[in-house]
């Protein structure tokens, strides 16, 4: 049987001195946490969401979130926190006991989580990362290094959505975050651009492409159409009574009773269950 699950990893709390002056806008996560296992919603059947938990747990949390899997179980990793590019510049995901001088120890490597989605049996994956990037030494990454493109791997059945931005510096945070319009785009089904009641992950990339700048989408493999919820506000309308129908399977019957008397009974019968099949038939197809 198929399943739909959600790991959302949000670090906001850093212990290194140098990592905690770093600011992020307000990311609502557990509104996305709630969203996702909505039934109207998401649809997910199973959410974790881990706050500012430490770099081993992590490992274990995304490594759970991708073995075991069947090939059509649809896997969402959501990640909201701070890039690290290091002096070889190579990326890395920030956690609550992340230390400048010890990143392979304390942090997520790029490589690791692309090596979990790597090893999984499942083609239908979702990554969405949601932060800013901070560059040791004003280390720049290489073209194919960025977010978009780091987590290609082997490409099959991958989805790779990112907002990141490029400042780096401890300013002023932005008023809003990816993870802030994704949840306004949930609960409204604003991002259901063509109507048909679901959100596709390139109709939310054009809804929150107007939102944010920064955001980049990624299709790898040969699946396109990667379905992240539902529009809680589309519904199907009821189809009308066709009256015309229901007087004819009704009076036809009668109409042969009094006709031919008793003896027709059994055929007046039978017309009747042959005339509502009919309106049945009729009632479900479209006028």
């Amino acid at each position: 049987m198929t399943k739909r699950i959600a790991l959302i990893i949000h670090n906001q709390v850093y212990a290194e001195p140098e990592l905690a002056q770093l600011k992020l806008p307000a990311a609502d996560t557990a509104a996305l946490a709630e969203l996702l296992r909505d039934p109207m919603v998401g649809n997910f059947d199973e959410v974790e969401l881990a706050v500012n938990s430490p770099a081993a747990e992590l490992r274990q949390q995304v490594a759970g979130l991708f073995q075991r899997k069947h090939r059509h179980d649809e896997l969402l990793l959501y990640i909201v926190g701070y890039l690290i590019v290091d002096e070889a510049g190579q990326l890395h995901l920030t956690t609550v006991d992340t230390h400048l001088d010890t990143l392979a120890e304390t942090a997520l490597s790029a490589a690791y989580l692309t090596d979990c989605m790597d090893r999984s049996f499942s083609r239908r994956q979702m990554l969405l990362l949601d932060g800013g990037c901070f560059r040791l030494n004003s280390i720049e990454w290489a073209a194919d290094m960025h977010p978009t493109t780091v987590f290609k791997g082997r490409g099959y059945g991958r989805v790779v959505l990112t907002s990141v931005t490029g400042n780096d510096s401890t300013g002023e945070e932005e008023e809003t975050s990816l993870t802030h319009h994704l949840v306004q785009a949930l609960q409204t089904g604003a991002a259901d651009a063509d109507g048909d009641g679901q959100v596709e992950i390139k109709e939310l990339y054009e809804y929150l492409r107007q939102q944010t700048r920064q955001t980049s989408l990624r299709v790898y493999g040969k699946h396109e159409h990667f379905i992240l919820a539902r529009n809680p506000y589309h519904f199907i309308p009821a189809q009308p009574i066709k009256w015309d129908l229901i007087s004819g399977a009704i009076l036809a019957p009668v109409t042969i009773i009094i006709i031919g008397g008793r003896a027709d009974l059994r055929t007046a019968i039978g017309m009747a269950g042959l005339l509502l099949l009919m309106y049945a038939l009729l009632y479900l197809a479209p006028d």
